[in-house]
């Protein structure tokens, strides 16, 4: 019973939000004409990068910790990915584009730390914390460079994807963190409003592309993507885990981490590129409801 009421505690207070705002984008596209990709470019070329430079800006970076995750985080987003494309077989080419960016992005951030820090302390966060960091600037590379190839040649896609702020803004926090060049107060805090700004963002264009989402026997290949997202994933991470050596709090961080549901981004990605965003909506809504018992059953084991 304790153990119950404890994931309850968690997912009120953090699946339960992220619902409530997707929810309200969800009406308000019902109600208000919006333009979804004028939104995903202002989280893609903006906010993002803000978010992402803030976090590395302030990270208290261990280099064994950052290699460590860094090999294994790799190890997941490449084979999670290559699964996807793989499901997505005889699907046209945005389509399986769409599940293999479902199967490799997961929500690291406004779920997954949080779940982190609940359940595993502040070791676990801090781990937890490295992961998303490392999976923020794949999601904006990696990331960037598949949802482009969804309906670009591959040398433009990688074009594409040398040119997204975020690999820029990743470079400049390293470089700050690493070097501890300080940002000028001015410029931290309009950083800092704008990094506030992507998550709930990201949430509300979830919902606008869920109001434009109907479930059509196309979409169901969705299904595909969870399997990869909610259960191999997870089992990649373990078994990179025992190859690198590690284990205790970080290797329960790693595991979680790796089981978190599809990422909100995905749907600013597939947006920006037109790769099927609205199957990446269904995928998104679909993992994060199904990841209510999945990380709760994960929770019961490692913990």
């Amino acid at each position: 019973m304790n153990l119950l009421g404890s994931l309850v505690q968690v997912f009120a207070g953090t699946v339960l939000p992220v619902l409530l705002v997707a929810g309200a984008g969800f009406v308000l596209a019902r109600t208000v004409q919006l333009e979804s990709r004028t939104l995903g470019r202002a989280v893609f070329f903006l906010a993002s990068p803000a978010l992402v430079l803030r976090s590395l800006y302030n990270l208290d970076l261990d280099t064994a910790l950052l290699q460590r995750e860094l090999l294994l985080v790799a190890g997941v987003y490449l084979l999670t990915g290559a699964a996807g494309w793989i499901a997505g077989t005889g699907l046209e080419r945005p389509q399986r584009t769409a599940l293999t960016l479902s199967s490799a992005i997961s929500n690291n951030g406004n779920i997954g730390l949080p779940v982190a820090f609940f359940a595993l302390g502040d070791a676990g966060l801090v781990a937890a914390t490295v992961y998303y960091t490392i999976s923020a600037l794949l999601t904006n590379t990696f990331g960037v460079f598949v949802a482009s190839a969804g309906t670009a040649p591959l040398r433009q896609a990688l074009s594409q994807s040398l040119r997204a702020p975020v690999l820029y803004a990743t470079l400049v926090g390293l470089l700050c963190n690493r070097l501890s060049v300080p940002i000028p107060d001015s410029l931290y805090r309009a950083i800092d409003l704008l990094a506030g700004a992507t998550i709930p963002i990201m949430l509300v264009l979830l919902g606008i592309q869920l109001s434009q989402t109907t479930l059509t026997r196309a979409q169901t290949v969705v299904w595909r993507s969870l399997l990869i997202r909610l259960g191999l994933s997870p089992a990649v991470a373990l078994a990179l885990c025992l190859w690198i050596g590690i284990g205790g709090v970080e290797r329960q961080a790693m595991v979680l981490q790796a089981a978190m549901p599809t990422a909100v981004v995905t749907t600013v990605l597939s947006t920006e590129f037109a790769a099927a965003p609205r199957l990446v909506a269904a995928a998104v809504l679909a993992s994060t409801l199904v990841s209510l018992v999945t990380v709760s059953l994960l929770l019961a084991v490692i913990t």
